[in-house]
């Protein structure tokens, strides 16, 4: 049997309540066929851009742009004898459900690049995702409990990544915190490198 799950996440604090509220909806995914419109998977040639946000607005009570992110899995009883999880899990950017001011146009590419931001923070909770379930693999003879609480694990660090990124770079207005977020992800991304979604190579874990 085949499971999915998935998980959204915002662009803002907004975003980040009802990223653990959507965390325990299921969705129905077509898994290595073409993406549904509006969905984007994480890669590090394709970055975000103002077409990928489907909703454009114009209202000064809002941020500038706000994203949704969706971390799935579909990982099932056989998946114990793989040798490689990557293709098991998912990062997208939903962008039916992502919207962008156009008007402000002063700094709308440093909003853009803040999303990215927030892309990659949740690319590198992927990672750790099958990673971990790589690692875990044996215990899904025993059925999807090691599987359900990485999901709750890595959303939960997740939720908690983006809120210290949004307090500590005052929601992308500190250069200077900016620049030191954006050196730490580069280097958790490099890091978890055997762990992208591309990397269809055995994976043989450090003890």
């Amino acid at each position: 049997m085949r499971t999915q799950a998935s998980n959204y996440v915002g662009s803002s604090f907004m975003g980040v309540f009802l990223g653990i509220i959507f965390s325990i909806i299921c969705v129905q995914l077509s898994w290595g066929q073409e993406l549904p419109e509006g969905q984007k998977r994480w890669s590090s040639d394709s970055k975000l851009t103002v077409d990928d946000f489907k909703i454009k607005i114009s209202d000064i009570n809002n941020e500038i742009a706000y994203s949704q992110f969706m971390i799935t899995h579909a990982i099932g009883g056989l998946d114990f004898m793989k040798k490689n999880m990557n293709q098991k899990v998912e990062n997208m950017f939903l962008g039916n459900a992502s919207y962008i001011d156009t008007t402000k146009t002063e700094d709308l590419q440093k909003q853009i690049d803040f999303q990215q931001m927030q892309f990659d923070l949740s690319e590198i909770q992927a990672r750790s995702f099958r990673k971990r379930a790589l690692k875990d693999k044996g215990q899904l003879t025993k059925g999807f409990d090691i599987i359900n609480k990485i999901n709750n694990e890595i959303m939960a660090e997740l939720t908690e990544m983006r809120m210290t990124l949004m307090r500590e770079t005052d929601s992308g207005r500190n250069e200077e915190k900016l620049a030191e977020w954006k050196e730490l992800i580069a280097t958790k991304l490099k890091e978890l490198d055997e762990f992208r979604f591309e990397n269809k190579e055995k994976i043989k874990l450090q003890k």
